[in-house]
């Protein structure tokens, strides 16, 4: 099975709750990007423009191997269009909202899948147990680009009180700026990590030089290499702790699954493996279809939902982890804080169809809420035979 072989073959469109109203101080766009990421975009249009990246509102971030649409706004943005080489912005009016994820609704996908073995009849079928019983709401890879490397977690490190090597795994084996136009300022810090001076003028970001001119400056300890976090830009920081407690999670939802004793069928992924379900007996339907589970959070507060014994669940996967309990789960790092919400443990492909473009080839259609992975729904679908 292959998708993104090319651009076209995989289109995601952003649907909002946020439309022109022909007044306001922020101007709304429609962003087309193509070959890269909406952090990369958003960071290349705030650099033309000559302003801060907390003045451009977005809704969610889109992989970068796909063709995608979707929205922005702009405080006292040009009321024109722009295009730059791989995307472009349509202006669409003004708005007295500024974007963000509590407008967005969710996406619709069309996505080509090629070199497929599976007969079409039993795709058929899995599509109609999709329906009926959706599948397990897991982040994907993406949500994993700044562990691609070593796969490991600079917050974990942070938490344990290993300044040094997280401040090593942020600046060294990941990246807030496109990880190939990094590879110079990365690979001198790996060369001269006791002496990264010689490496400033090669950072891509303020903060980043900043914080190597703040090494340099210091006598390493780790009372400066705590302080050194601290210059961490805010929001990365907070992407990167998100994305930990994002793997936490998925672990979450794995264990909630052996629990209920279901049969499981594990598919390989960038961390290790994730777990799904073909079929759900009804006694046992009734507790995962609306069970929402918290992202872990020092301050949250866990009980028993539906015989399910949250607290030991939530603790055993952060024992395995080296972090005893969830009061644990903190950091003395000011700048980095714990956020959680409820995330549904199944998510339901709505409007999902296939067309057979070929023998081997299927174009898929459906669209998902916000938060979900649609390259989950090709794997669930297609990983159901062997030969995929």
């Amino acid at each position: 099975m292959k998708i993104k072989e090319k651009l076209e073959d995989f289109i995601v469109s952003e649907v909002i709750d946020l439309a022109p109203e022909g007044k306001g101080e922020y101007a709304l766009y429609l962003l087309k990007k193509y070959d890269i990421s909406s952090w990369d975009a958003i960071g290349k249009i705030a650099k033309r423009l000559r302003i801060s990246m907390n003045e451009i509102g977005y809704g969610g971030l889109k992989d970068k191997k796909a063709l995608a649409y979707q929205f922005i706004t702009i405080k006292n943005g040009p009321q024109k269009d722009l295009k730059e080489e791989k995307f472009e912005l349509f202006y669409l009016g003004q708005t007295t909202s500024s974007l963000s994820k509590e407008y967005l609704i969710g996406n619709r996908f069309e996505i080509i899948v090629r070199d497929v073995q599976i007969k079409e009849e039993e795709l058929k079928k899995e599509i109609e147990l999709r329906k009926n019983f959706g599948l397990a709401n897991y982040f994907d890879e993406q949500r994993f680009g700044s562990v691609k490397i070593r796969k490991e977690f600079a917050v974990k490190e942070i938490i344990k009180g290993n300044y040094e090597k997280a401040l090593y795994l942020i600046l060294v084996e990941g990246s807030a700026v496109d990880i190939e136009e990094t590879k110079k300022f990365r690979d001198c810090l790996r060369k001269n990590w006791k002496n990264t001076e010689r490496c400033k003028n090669l950072a891509k970001v303020d903060w980043e030089r900043n914080l190597v001119e703040f090494l340099s400056n210091h006598k390493p300890s780790k009372r400066t290499f705590k302080r050194a976090l601290n210059l961490v830009d805010q929001e990365y920081l907070f992407f990167l702790g998100n994305a930990y407690q994002s793997y936490l999670w998925n672990e979450i939802l794995k264990e909630v699954l052996l629990k209920l004793e279901l049969q499981i069928y594990k598919i390989p992924y960038l961390l290790g493996e994730l777990y799904f379900y073909k079929e759900v007996p009804e006694n046992k339907w009734e507790k995962l279809k609306k069970l929402k589970l918290p992202l872990p959070a020092p301050k949250l507060k866990l009980g028993e939902i539906n015989s399910l014994d949250l607290n030991e669940i939530y603790n055993k996967i952060l024992q395995k982890e080296g972090i005893s309990e969830l009061k644990g789960f903190r950091t003395f790092i000011k700048r980095l804080v714990f956020k959680t919400y409820p995330r549904p443990a199944v998510i339901f492909p709505q409007d999902l169809s296939y067309e057979k473009l070929d023998e081997n080839i299927y174009k898929l259609k459906f669209f998902l809420e916000k938060g979900s992975y649609a390259t989950l729904v090709v794997k669930r679908l297609f990983y159901v035979s062997k030969n995929s």
